[in-house]
């Protein structure tokens, strides 16, 4: 890893975990053992900085998605796969995303773009879904894509919550388990089913 992609990492570490508002660049050079000035070097400003490592979260998580795409048999088993591949991670901090909106113009129309250039990407990915024979073809693919695109605001609201009692995951794993099932055909769910009762099976042993 490069100077600058580390200078990215571990920004995006700490904005994630503190919120960008509370992090100075600073804090940012500590942590790496360098100067500001070095972060300077290399990107104008905080919203610069910032800009580089939603860019970065967004090819990743492309990348993410065509190797399992090249490894696994459905959009289904994909889709199970990214699913699970979220409990291994911390859910966004609100605080982030509130910076984001408040304080950080050009990030908040980049995450806007990219919310926009996901939706065409999922659109695809039912479409082949549909040609496998695990998605339904009698789905407005167009409704589905956006739904699933924004599903991200209903896990924003509820981490506001502070009486709730499920934890994040079980509320992004029920929610998303529920949602392919629905979208799936007969040879879906029984991927879904399949993959349930091995869930179920693991964290009761």
């Amino acid at each position: 890893m490069d100077l600058k992609d580390r200078i990215i990492d571990e920004a995006g570490t700490l904005f994630i975990k503190h919120g960008i508002k509370r992090i100075s660049m600073d804090e940012i050079a500590s942590k790496l053992g360098i100067s500001k000035r070095t972060i300077y070097q290399n990107f104008r400003d905080k919203e610069d900085l910032l800009l580089h490592y939603i860019r970065q979260l967004e090819l990743m998580q492309i990348e993410y998605v065509k190797d399992l795409s090249k490894n696994e048999q459905t959009v289904v088993h994909v889709f199970l796969r990214t699913i699970e591949m979220h409990k291994e991670f911390d859910f966004f901090n609100v605080r982030f995303l509130d910076d984001v909106k408040k304080y950080y113009p050009k990030a908040k129309q980049e995450m806007i773009d990219q919310q926009n250039r996901g939706i065409i990407f999922i659109k695809q990915f039912l479409e082949e879904g549909m040609a496998q024979g695990v998605i339904r073809k009698d789905l407005n693919v167009e409704v589905v894509s956006f739904l699933l695109q924004d599903s991200n605001r209903t896990f924003i609201d509820a981490s506001r919550l502070t009486n709730k009692t499920f934890s994040n995951w079980e509320l992004f794993f029920t929610s998303m388990i529920n949602f392919i099932r629905g979208i799936s055909t007969a040879a879906g769910i029984e991927i879904v089913d399949t993959f349930l009762t091995k869930y179920y099976s693991d964290i009761n042993v």
